[in-house]
């Protein structure tokens, strides 16, 4: 009645409603609720419960270009230079960024000759780097590369943006500044590319309360309306000595504020999460993200989950390692939160009491409702 034919894998109650209108026993409502709970399509194809565990933050880094993220747009129409994606590198503190254009088909090796052209000569080699593990992070050069360099490869759990939700929130803002300066001409858009940078880079940011170039270089760029009726030739020198202090003040000031913005939005992120818990040994479904399949698996009515798979290993509170194999088509490590416990039955468990066990007892009534079907009351027996 839950998974035959026609039954249309209804959920608990609605189950229930159709098995009392036909039968009855002590334990029925009990005994319905485990199988379907433990009902493998329904937890496979059915759609999620609130998200799991609680929003992590990264640490808050100390100083610029320490630690950085990094992320990709990808999809974009192609340019007359052919670039059809954008490699967005943010540094953590100061919240700079830095957009450059590229190729969706761009490999590990032409990557890492980008990052170093237009970040490492900039602002030196940072001490960790957190990626989406994109194929172009995990590939063997790219983690060879690294590890020469001295650098610190931090991923994120697999294609989960709220640890590493920096570039999520670039991503928002890019597409906003390119839809103002390109319009309707898509094809120009790595022209203006740079534009948007220095727009991006020049404006108060809400986190720290000052702009990305201010947090650098201690003071706010020249924008071209500072350029209207610009004052006679007085200037302020600045001691070097004097200048360095005002630097050092400025990014003591910066941490707290951090501090602050990052407690508000796990206050915020955490009104929508429900504690949960997993364990080494646990069996669990993991959500099928569009990011983990190719797009022409993606259809609408397929599977929201896939599973079940046994947890070996945890990372930490909220990312979990998985036996997947291999050929599965993405990573092993998992954000809690596309983690649900998977309910399967063990043989040593009955589902319903033993009628042995009912023999001599007093047996309540059947219901109203069950009493008004228009078909016969049938009582279970051996």
């Amino acid at each position: 009645m839950h998974a035959g034919g026609g039954a249309g894998y209804f959920g608990r109650d609605k189950t229930v409603a159709i098995v009392e209108d036909r039968f009855f026993w002590p334990s029925l409502k009990h005994d319905v609720a485990r199988i379907v709970g433990r009902c493998r399509i329904c937890q496979l194809a059915k759609r999620e419960r609130p998200m799991a565990g609680s929003y992590t933050p990264l640490p808050i880094p100390y100083r610029p270009w320490e630690d950085i993220s990094i992320d990709f747009v990808l999809g974009l129409s192609r340019t007359t230079h052919r670039y059809d994606s954008i490699f967005i590198v943010v540094d953590r503190f100061s919240k700079m960024a830095h957009f450059i254009p590229c190729y969706k088909t761009s490999d590990a090796s032409h990557i890492a000759t980008l990052f170093m052209k237009e970040v490492v000569r900039l602002h030196g080699l940072p001490k960790t780097i957190v990626s989406d593990r994109d194929v172009r992070f995990v590939s063997y050069f790219w983690k060879t590369l690294w590890k020469k360099l001295g650098t610190k490869l931090t991923f994120s759990t697999t294609y989960h943006p709220q640890t590493d939700g920096q570039t999520e929130v670039v991503n928002r803002s890019l597409g906003d500044l390119l839809r103002s300066l390109v319009a309707e001409h898509s094809a120009t858009w790595d022209l203006v590319l740079h534009i948007a940078e220095f727009a991006y880079n020049s404006f108060v940011n809400r986190s720290t309360g000052m702009s990305p170039f201010q947090i650098i270089t201690g003071y706010d760029p020249i924008k071209p309306i500072d350029l209207i009726d610009l004052p006679s030739t007085y200037r302020t020198s600045i001691f070097a000595s004097s200048f360095a202090k005002h630097i050092h003040e400025l990014h003591k000031e910066i941490r707290p504020k951090l501090t602050l913005k990052y407690e508000s939005y796990k206050k915020v992120a955490d009104q929508h999460r429900h504690p949960v818990e997993f364990a080494v040994g646990d069996m669990v479904l993991v959500k099928v993200r569009p990011e983990r399949k190719p797009s022409s698996t993606l259809k609408k009515l397929t599977n929201k989950r896939a599973g079940s798979y046994k947890i070996i290993k945890k990372i930490n509170k909220n990312a979990f390692e998985l036996d997947i194999p291999i050929d599965a088509g993405y990573s092993s490590v998992f954000n809690i939160a596309d983690l649900t416990k998977y309910y399967g039955f063990d043989e040593d468990t009955p589902i319903s009491t033993n009628m042995q066990e009912l023999a001599g007892r007093q047996l309540p009534a059947p219901s109203s409702r069950c009493l008004r079907s228009h078909r016969p009351l049938q009582i279970l027996d051996e």
